[in-house]
C-alpha cells in the first residue's frame, strides 16, 4: 500500500487515535494564539456583558434595572454568574487579552468534547474532524468577539456527551445550565423531549424535566426575590427573535 492509499484509508476511518486528537488540539492552540496576536479584537457585546454584571456586583438584582450599552440584560441567571466571575478575573472586563485567552481555552475544551462525541458515534470519518478546525467564523466568535454563545454551546455539547454515555440526569443538569446562559439553547428542547420520552416514558421524562426546572429556579432565586416578573419577562422572553 503506497502513502496516498494509506492517507485515504486513514481519512475515512471512523475512530480518531489519541495522538491525532492531541495533534489537532496543539495545532488549534497555536492557530488561536496567532489569531489573537495578529488580528485586532472586535468589540461587540463584551463591554455590555461587563456593564450588565457590574450592576449585580454593585448589589442590584432587579432585572429591569440591569443594562449595558446594547440594552437591557436579557440573559438568564447562569449568564450572570459566569460573567460575574469573568468580570473579576479580567479586572472588570478591562483585560481583553486575558479574556481572549480564557475564551481560547473554552474553544479548545469545546473542540475536545466534540471530538469525544464524534468518536462515540463510530460513523464519522477522520476528515470530518479536520473540518471542525477550519471555520473562520467560529474562531472569530470565540477569541475575537467573546460571545456568550460560546459558553452556552460548550455546556450543550457536554450535555450531549452525557446523554450519549447514558448519564441522563447529569446531562439534564448541563443542558439546563446551557439554557441558563442563553435562552436560544431551548431550540434543542423538542429533540431532547423526544429522546427522553423514548428512553424513560412519560413519568421518567417528567422527573428529568423537573431536574432542568429545579436548577433554573435555584439559579434565579436572588433575582426572583427582587422582581420575579422582571426576571422572567427579560430572561425568558419567548417573543424575542433568536
Amino acid at each position: 500500500m503506497n502513502y496516498v492509499q494509506r492517507i485515504k484509508k486513514n481519512l475515512w476511518q471512523t475512530h480518531l487515535p489519541q495522538f491525532c486528537l492531541l495533534l489537532f488540539l496543539v495545532v488549534e492552540i497555536i492557530a488561536n494564539q496567532l489569531i489573537i496576536s495578529k488580528i485586532p479584537y472586535t468589540e461587540i457585546d463584551w463591554k455590555a456583558y461587563m456593564q450588565e454584571v457590574e450592576g449585580v456586583a454593585n448589589g442590584e438584582f432587579d432585572y429591569l434595572k440591569l443594562k449595558g450599552d446594547t440594552g437591557p440584560l436579557v440573559y438568564p441567571a447562569g449568564f450572570v454568574y459566569i460573567f460575574y466571575v469573568l468580570y473579576h478575573i479580567t479586572d472588570k472586563g478591562s483585560n481583553i487579552l486575558l479574556a481572549q485567552h480564557l475564551f481560547m481555552m473554552l474553544y479548545i475544551a469545546t473542540l475536545f468534547v466534540l471530538f469525544l462525541i464524534y468518536n462515540e458515534t463510530k460513523t464519522i470519518p477522520m476528515w470530518a474532524f479536520i473540518l471542525l478546525s477550519l471555520s473562520r467564523r467560529v474562531h472569530s466568535l470565540y477569541v475575537l468577539r467573546l460571545f456568550n454563545d460560546c459558553v452556552a454551546v460548550f455546556l450543550l455539547y457536554l450535555a450531549l456527551y452525557m446523554f450519549i454515555k447514558n448519564k441522563w440526569s447529569l446531562g439534564c443538569v448541563l443542558y439546563s445550565l446551557a439554557v441558563s446562559v442563553k435562552m436560544n439553547i431551548l431550540l434543542y428542547s423538542p429533540a431532547l423531549l423526544i429522546l427522553l420520552l423514548k428512553r424513560f416514558g412519560i413519568i421518567g421524562t417528567i422527573a428529568k424535566l423537573c431536574i432542568c426546572a429545579s436548577l433554573q429556579l435555584f439559579l434565579a432565586v436572588p433575582f426572583l426575590r427582587e422582581n420575579p416578573i422582571g426576571y422572567i419577562s427579560r430572561s425568558f422572553d419567548l417573543g424575542r427573535v433568536f
